[in-house]
């Protein structure tokens, strides 16, 4: 009798493993997923906290007040270019993957209107990751928002700023 495995169990075996990586192949791209929803989620409350307490500390944001001065969270611009020394009047955006997913722009206080923080979910063109990032209810919180009348997606900067 020779000692080995022949065809048949050999095949079996594969189909078996075939079956597992079809079911643990999909779960694990999920956790992917779930994992860069929960550091968009993280790193948009961070930079909230993060502007909040620079506004209260400072009272404004001057001419002169760049990204890097506010906050660390990985900030890019439109063209996916990471945000490391421009003034914060421009608008910044937060990626998933090569995805510009929400927008962010601070606007100072102008006569009657606080400081304000402006999100912009305007690029429908996203993976669904993005989508389901903007669906997670802390996200729709701040996008949906309408803090100040009239402004869409506002919020008010300043001691009393909600942040989910």
């Amino acid at each position: 009798m020779k000692k080995g495995f022949t065809m048949i169990e050999l095949i079996f075996v594969i189909v078996i493993l075939g079956i597992l990586a079809s079911v643990a192949i999909p779960r694990l791209a999920a956790t992917r997923e779930d994992a860069e929803i929960s550091a968009t989620v993280a790193n948009l409350r961070t930079l909230l906290g993060d502007i909040n307490s620079y506004y209260v500390v400072k009272g404004g944001f001057g001419a002169t007040t760049k990204w890097k001065d506010i906050t660390n969270v990985p900030l890019k611009d439109h063209g996916g270019v990471p945000i490391t020394n421009e003034l914060t009047g421009r608008e910044v955006s937060l990626y998933i993957g090569g995805d510009r997913c929400i927008g962010v722009r601070l606007e100072d206080r102008v006569g009657n209107l606080p400081a304000r923080i402006q999100f912009y979910t305007s690029n429908n063109n996203v993976s669904s990751v993005c989508q389901q990032v903007r669906e997670a209810e802390p996200i729709k919180a701040y996008t949906k928002s309408e803090a100040i009348k009239g402004l869409t997606g506002t919020m008010a900067i300043g001691s009393n700023t909600k942040i989910y």
